[in-house]
C-alpha cells in the first residue's frame, strides 16, 4: 500500500511541475507512463521513465517522432526497456529542462534582473546544481522586467556558449513556447518564461 502511495505522490509532483504552464499533453504522457510503470513495478524504474517521458515531451525537438515510433504502441516502460540509450538521452533533456526552468522560475518569482546575457557560472542566485545542463555546459541567462530566458548549448555542443556574443531576435522569441526547451537552428535549446502575459518580448539570441 505504501508503495502505491509513494508512486501516486511522484505522479502528483510531476503534474504540479507541469501545471506551471498548463501542459495537458505532457500530463497525459506522464499518466500513461505511470500506468505502465505501476504494472511493471519498481519506483526507480518509474522515476526514470517519468523523467525520460517528460524530457521527450517537453524538451526534445523530435519528441513526436520518438513517441509515435515506439512508446505509444508498447507503453513507455517497455519502450525504454528496449531502448536504454534513448532512456538516458531523454533523461538528459529532462535534467536540462528542469534546471533551466528552475533558473527561469527564480528570475520570475524573485525579480532578478541582469544587464545583459550572463553565464550561469557567474550568477550568484542560481543554485550550484543548476548552473550547467546535463551535458556539462553552462547556461546563458537573460532576465529583465518582462521575461527570463535560459539558453543551453544543446547536446551536440563541444563547449559552453560565449554569452557576450549571444543574441535572440524578437521574431525568434515570438515563435517560442513558454516553459519548454525550444530548439534553435544552431542546436541550442532556449527556454522562455514571461513575467507578465500583458507585456511583449524584448530583443535579445543566436
Amino acid at each position: 500500500m505504501k508503495r502505491y502511495v509513494r508512486i501516486t505522490l511522484i505522479v502528483i509532483a510531476s503534474v504540479v511541475v507541469f501545471g506551471v504552464a498548463g501542459w495537458f499533453f505532457a500530463v497525459w504522457e506522464v499518466q500513461r507512463a505511470f500506468e505502465s510503470a505501476a504494472q511493471g513495478g519498481g519506483l526507480k524504474q518509474l522515476a526514470d521513465v517519468l523523467q525520460a517521458t517528460v524530457g521527450a515531451t517537453l524538451a526534445r525537438s523530435d519528441s513526436n517522432l520518438q513517441l509515435e515510433a515506439g512508446a505509444s504502441n508498447v507503453g513507455a516502460i517497455t519502450y525504454y526497456q528496449k531502448n536504454p540509450q534513448q532512456l538516458q538521452r531523454d533523461k538528459k533533456y529532462f535534467e536540462t529542462w528542469h534546471s533551466a526552468l528552475a533558473i527561469a522560475d527564480s528570475g520570475r518569482e524573485n525579480g532578478h534582473q541582469l544587464s545583459g546575457w550572463e553565464s550561469s557560472a557567474a550568477i550568484t542566485w542560481i543554485a550550484p546544481s543548476q548552473k550547467t545542463d546535463a551535458w556539462g555546459h553552462t547556461f546563458c541567462v537573460q532576465s529583465d522586467q518582462q521575461q527570463t530566458i535560459v539558453v543551453s548549448p544543446g547536446p551536440q555542443a563541444l563547449s559552453s556558449l560565449d554569452c557576450n556574443t549571444l543574441k535572440v531576435t524578437v521574431e525568434e522569441l515570438a515563435q517560442m513556447s513558454q516553459g519548454r526547451l525550444n530548439p534553435h537552428a544552431s542546436g541550442a535549446l532556449i527556454l522562455l518564461v514571461k513575467r507578465s502575459s500583458n507585456r511583449g518580448p524584448t530583443a535579445a539570441a543566436l
